[in-house]
């Protein structure tokens, strides 16, 4: 018997945007799939005899092993039967349910033989209809998995399908009749848990892994499903425990960042301090990072976090409007959370905040308070705030009081072709409740005058994100975040109809486009800062250079956020002043009167000072594309070796900054060998 645990397929929506929804591996996000390790543990705690491993979909398609085109099912069908699995195990999410059951229903075609198994919260909530309607999938595994899917894998595997507490099984293979086993008990304590099979994973370097520390929440947020699908107990891993895996993932990979994963990390202030402490006596061997909800921590609490290593904290503030924020039942008041926010910049730890706009009964007034909400806490510092469009989860109680929500086809999907996408928003349309999350209240004139606009919203802050300081002036100037965002909604409209953009596309922009948007926005604006205008400018031109080498390596998101300084070396090394210098991979070279690196580096201030800057992109290997600060000597060098090659001493007496005093000289000298390490030059 072989067993094959496959990951949802995850996209990440702000590279879909900058690849112009293009498909391209660099728009999938690898992760560490934990609930995935942890049955992979309990295996073999349990069944030590029966062979399993991760089918890591995600990783697959980023190496290029999986195209993204018209064929993907069947491609990443044949990939899986390849290995020729007894069973075929995938965890769900909302937004890629379509996804997994048509590779599911891809590898039954190819392999009848396999069995395929769903779990995860998605499934969970719409397993009845899904084992209605969807043949090929044989069992779903509901709620917490770690002894279901042990039963499960007996059940299918056993001469008669029985019927297991805590999933639905169908009787036979592509039969109507399924038993449904009635609920089970949640584990008593996570502690009784195998460790993760953590071995199995294989992180990109410097890559945050993700540990869980706990399971469920106590509270009753309307809109979430996270209560529901944990029978709304908390339950947490004792700090030995979670030490002892820090320990195993520190010893396989010699990681140094890791993420607590847990729906509420700070619901047991005493624990908290506990998991603090234990981390101190251990000598502080991560940075870490949490979700928390701003009323369950303080002052106090945040700099015990701080002093165990907690480095960022993600809060849910959901909503600047009172009246929303009382309807979906977190009416935590709005200057608690900006205060809390303000309290982790105090405490060395980044907040993260999150906002959610188009709750059912959402209008124009709260939106705008929301946006209003959402702009301050950029400026407090939060990296990133999130804005998303509500979405409706199928197991929280909101989800049953939706009247007729409707289903727009305004979302950002896996880059599969025309045909492939189109052919999925029709299989979307047609099934309200099984793809749910895709099916939005209809809420008129929120913005009023703009048709469209709560579409685009779900994809404006990453935009933001991308151009924060010139993004931040120019809200200033036009009157706040939510005025920007009706200017640049109906920019990037008429853009997109210009050029005949899909219906649901018409909203949408790439970080360049809204830099662009922003440059001429600032431009026209009389007071808008000349440093900012600048650093509009700096921000627009790397985002096209990576936006261009994205079509052809992968480039992230954060590529934008990296700038290499290119520093006088301390040696001058193996160069004379009569060595022939050439040009080497330089794309591009831009000068700044301004000092625009830390408005390229996502601050959210432009020091007003001239002090210019000068930049050269570079292409590279492993990522696509570099941008690097040098300095005016360089910069001089690199423009005059574009037109032919030079001796290193015309390059000296070439350049305003530099005499031919012995100091000068070698302070020339010493950059070309930086240069040359760097692979701007040849020498």
């Amino acid at each position: 018997m072989k067993i094959l645990l496959s990951t949802s397929p995850h996209v990440r929506h702000p590279a879909v945007l900058q690849s112009d929804f293009r498909p391209h591996p660099s728009v999938m996000y690898s992760f560490a799939p934990v609930g995935l390790l942890s049955l992979m543990g309990t295996l073999r705690a349990e069944r030590p005899g029966v062979g399993c491993d991760l089918y890591d979909l995600n990783r697959r398609i980023g190496a290029g092993a999986l195209a993204m085109n018209e064929a993907f099912y069947a491609e990443a069908a044949n990939d899986i039967c390849g290995r020729r699995p007894t069973f075929v195990g995938f965890m769900t999410e909302c937004d890629s349910y379509h996804h997994v059951l048509q590779i599911a229903r891809a590898v039954k075609a190819a392999s009848p033989d396999t069995s395929i198994v769903l779990g995860g919260p998605h499934a969970s909530a719409v397993a009845a209809e899904t084992m209605a309607t969807w043949p090929c999938i044989d069992a779903i595994v509901i709620g917490e998995g770690e002894r279901t899917f042990l039963e499960v894998v007996d059940s299918l595997h056993g001469p008669v399908r029985e019927a297991v507490p805590g999933a639905i099984v169908r009787r036979t293979a592509g039969g109507d009749e399924c038993v449904h086993g009635g609920p089970r008990p949640l584990i008593g304590s996570l502690d009784d848990l195998a460790l993760p099979a953590f071995d199995v994973y294989r992180p990109d370097p410097g890559e945050e892994l993700f540990i869980e520390a706990g399971r469920g929440c106590p509270f009753q947020c309307r809109f979430c499903s996270t209560a529901p699908y944990w029978q709304r107990k908390h339950r947490v891993k004792s700090p030995e425990r979670i030490l002892r895996e820090v320990s195993l993932v520190r010893d396989l990979y010699g990681t140094s960042r890791v993420h607590f994963t847990h729906d509420l990390f700070t619901t047991n202030r005493a624990w908290v301090r506990d998991v603090c402490a234990a981390l101190v006596r251990a000598g502080r061997p991560v940075r870490w990072t949490c979700s928390a909800r701003t009323d369950t921590v303080d002052r106090e609490l945040l700099d015990t976090m701080a002093d165990a290593g907690c480095g960022s904290i993600y809060f849910g503030i959901e909503s600047g409007s009172p009246r929303i924020l009382k309807e979906i039942r977190k009416a935590i008041p709005l200057p608690v959370s900006l205060e809390r926010l303000r309290e982790c910049r105090e405490a060395g730890i980044t907040p993260n905040a999150g906002f959610i706009v188009g709750f059912p009964s959402e209008d124009a007034e709260s939106v705008q308070e929301t946006f209003a909400a959402y702009e301050s806490s950029l400026r407090l510092g939060a990296r990133p705030t999130h804005l998303f469009v509500y979405c409706p989860f199928a197991d929280s109680s909101m989800y049953g009081e939706l009247e007729s929500p409707a289903c727009d086809g305004h979302f950002v999907d896996l880059p599969l072709g025309a045909a492939t996408d189109e052919a999925n928003r029709r299989l979307i349309r047609s099934g309200p409740h099984l793809f749910g999350s895709y099916f939005r209240p209809v809420l008129s004139d929120l913005v009023p005058g703009v048709a469209g606009a709560l579409g685009a919203m779900d994809e404006f802050s990453p935009l933001v994100e991308a151009a924060l300081a010139p993004a931040l002036e120019a809200a200033r100037l036009s009157g706040g975040m939510y005025a920007l965002f009706r200017e640049w909604l109906t920019w990037i409209q008429a853009h997109n109809e210009a050029r005949g953009a899909s219906a649901y596309r018409l909203g949408y922009g790439t970080p360049h486009l809204f830099a662009t948007f922003l440059t001429e926005t600032l431009a026209q604006a009389p007071g808008a800062a000349a440093a900012v205008r600048a650093a509009a400018e700096a921000i627009r031109g790397n985002l096209a250079m990576s936006e261009g080498a994205a079509r052809a390596a992968a480039v992230t998101m954060a590529s934008h956020r990296s700038v290499v300084q290119v520093r006088p070396d301390d040696v001058a090394g193996a160069i004379s002043l009569d060595a022939i210098v050439s040009l080497g991979s330089v794309l591009k070279l831009a000068r700044f009167d301004y000092d625009v690196v830390p408005a390229l580096l996502g601050e959210i201030t432009v020091p007003p000072d001239p002090s210019p800057t000068f930049l050269v992109w570079q292409r590279a290997d492993d990522t696509g594309v570099r941008l690097l600060q040098i300095n005016r000597f360089l910069f001089d060098a690199l423009e005059r070796l574009r037109m032919r090659d030079h001796r290193a001493e015309e390059l000296l007496l070439a350049t305003e900054e530099l005499s031919m005093r012995d100091s000068d000289a070698v302070a020339g000298l010493r950059s070309l060998v930086s240069a040359a390490a760097e692979g701007l030059v040849q020498i």
